[in-house]
């Protein structure tokens, strides 16, 4: 069984009545959790990959299946539920809650997965241990460097054990030795977790680190 199914994945967005192609006949099958490398330029399609597979954008035709659920075919109450549970995010700006702390912001998913108060701050505080964060846990993500942010994003997005993990560009703003961290964070705790983990990336360098990778191309996925 499939972990990860996508099929005759079309995609296409319009400037006024100008059509433009993403996607075409794009095909990604992963039948075991993986460390998955996406790259490509900006603009050729990683980012509404992506948003396909988390289930925050529908392609225009094809299908997508997740351990043979019929993504597609969930109605959009379904998909919230699915996502809450199974998916995990890194976004490329973090989306941190700016009126949460830290602490807070990494015990939401599992307050919101029914997980009450106390024992999500009490996770979430020792997770935070983890990314080096103990002494941050109670500032305000204003007040953290841009590093510091991107490792409370990923704590956010992995807290709660995600069958799925989605990471658009995650140490594109960083530094190379914070960039070489929160990459090292990303890995680690997806091998350890058997998570799958799909990661689109500008930074060739940590492809050799990957398990597998595609090149977005015309289109298409190209393995490379």
């Amino acid at each position: 069984m499939d972990l990860i199914e996508l099929l005759k994945i079309e995609q296409k967005y319009y400037q006024g009545n100008l059509p433009i192609n993403v996607f075409s006949n794009l095909k990604l099958q992963i039948n075991e959790p993986k460390i998955i490398g996406i790259i490509g330029p900006s603009g050729s399609g990683k980012t509404s990959l992506l948003n396909i597979i988390g289930l925050i954008e529908n392609p225009k035709s094809g299908s997508y299946f997740f351990r043979d659920q019929d993504c597609l075919k969930m109605n959009n109450l379904r998909k919230t539920e699915f996502r809450k549970k199974n998916i995990g995010y890194i976004f490329q700006n973090n989306q941190l809650l700016e009126d949460f702390n830290v602490l807070e912001n990494v015990a939401l998913p599992l307050i919101l997965n029914g997980e009450n108060y106390k024992n999500s701050c009490e996770i979430a505080k020792d997770f935070l241990d983890i990314f080096g964060l103990a002494e941050r846990i109670y500032f305000k993500p204003g007040l953290l460097s841009g590093g510091e942010q991107q490792r409370v994003a990923v704590a956010r997005a992995m807290i709660k054990k995600p069958q799925l993990l989605l990471a658009d560009e995650p140490t594109g703003s960083l530094d190379d030795e914070t960039a070489d961290l929160v990459f090292k964070y990303i890995t680690e705790i997806s091998r350890k977790n058997n998570t799958l983990s799909i990661i689109a990336t500008h930074n060739f360098k940590f492809i050799k680190k990957l398990d597998i990778c595609f090149k977005v191309e015309k289109g298409m996925l190209i393995e490379i």
